[in-house]
């Protein structure tokens, strides 16, 4: 009886739960898009075709250009008027004003955007680029900073984190923000993070294992272990960078006080351009003086790398981000104040030499 009753109370219920699934998906109404999100995808659209004709060399295309740099133009600031608070649209807006070159005016609504939402993590990567690109890094400092707390994982900030702390580390320090071992540790360990979170992308490999060597008091043993992963998990490198490799394995040897190990794995590195370091880490290994190799090392002194080490800044990965600082540092950056720019109206255009132009009149 009990077992009949059992039975029944299950297929009641089965039969219960199937009905309200049945609802549930009756009642389900498909997501419709809103116009506002109809026009802002539009506006994206233009912008994609855009850059992608401003690419084309074909001369003939110069008038189409222009005419649909000054519509994009026209149309976010058609939509934003309607959508003031819309910080996707402010984002976007920003990112294609950065793209063409007007920084100062991008910037505006970032700082917009950051007003209606505080945390968004995109937002803070975007003004701290600003304030690099002002020559102001220690400023920048605790932006990219948030960025990591916003969204600690995203790869792509630790990474960015990583090599702002490795070109401007002496500006923290002259500041007194960081010492030199700390400033040393947070590079390694945002790199570490990065790889950890991107596993299977080569350059946030490649740059965590360099910066074994831009942090004196790493863990070497941990060091070699890095460099032997990525010889296994990308064997399709070319052989000059897996010759790379070896040399920065040999290096880690040396390091460990493993000198023949060392001597076998640098023995087989044959790459021309690896010839000068494979040779010099091989005197090293063997304890063994060369006349033409001091003499070659002399010739070499004015390098800022030492030139017993494989130049790793020379495999530094093609980071957009890390080369733009790179130009940022040499060179000083005009400084306005933010406030004395106002503008009334903005107009793109595209020139004969296939650039990009924004204009701005300024309020009279």
């Amino acid at each position: 009886m009990i077992y009949c009753i059992r039975s029944i109370l299950l297929v009641l219920t089965i039969l219960f739960l199937s009905q309200i699934t049945s609802s549930a998906k009756e009642e389900q109404v498909p997501y419709e898009i809103t116009l506002s999100e109809k026009i802002l995808k539009q506006i994206i659209d233009r912008q994609e075709k855009f850059f992608r004709f401003s690419k084309s060399e074909k001369k003939s295309n110069e008038q189409e250009l222009t005419r649909h740099a000054q519509d994009i133009v026209a149309a976010y600031e058609s939509y934003l008027s309607d959508n003031p608070d819309d910080v996707h649209g402010l984002i976007l807006f920003g990112k294609f004003l950065r793209k063409v070159g007007q920084e100062e005016h991008a910037v505006e609504f970032f700082m917009q955007a950051d007003k209606i939402n505080p945390k968004l993590a995109v937002v803070k990567q975007q003004l701290a680029n600003y304030l690099i690109e002002k020559g102001k890094p220690v400023d920048a400092f605790p932006y990219f900073i948030l960025t990591i707390e916003l969204n600690p994982q995203e790869a792509v900030y630790h990474f960015q984190l990583g090599n702002f702390l490795f070109l401007f580390q002496k500006e923290l320090i002259d500041e007194g923000i960081l010492n030199r071992t700390s400033a040393q540790s947070f590079m390694h360990r945002s790199f570490l993070e990065a790889s950890k979170l991107k596993p299977k992308n080569f350059d946030f490999q490649l740059r965590y294992a360099q910066s074994f060597f831009d942090f004196p008091e790493s863990n070497k043993a941990k060091a070699l272990t890095t460099w032997e992963k990525i010889e296994e998990n990308f064997p399709d490198k070319s052989k000059l960078e897996q010759d790379y490799f070896r040399l920065c394995r040999a290096r880690v040897l040396l390091e460990l006080n493993r000198q023949v190990d060392a001597s076998t794995l640098i023995n087989t590195v044959s790459s021309k351009s690896l010839r000068q370091v494979r040779d010099a880490l091989l005197q090293q290994a063997t304890g063994k003086k060369n006349d033409a190799i001091e003499h070659s090392k002399e010739k070499e002194d004015q390098k800022k790398q030492s030139y017993v080490e494989p130049n790793h800044k020379h495999f530094l990965p093609s980071d957009p981000h890390l080369e733009r600082l790179r130009r940022l540092t040499n060179r000083l950056v005009e400084e306005k104040m933010l406030s004395e720019l106002k503008v009334d109206a903005i107009k793109a255009s595209y020139n004969k030499s296939g650039q990009i132009k924004i204009q701005i009149s300024k309020a009279r």
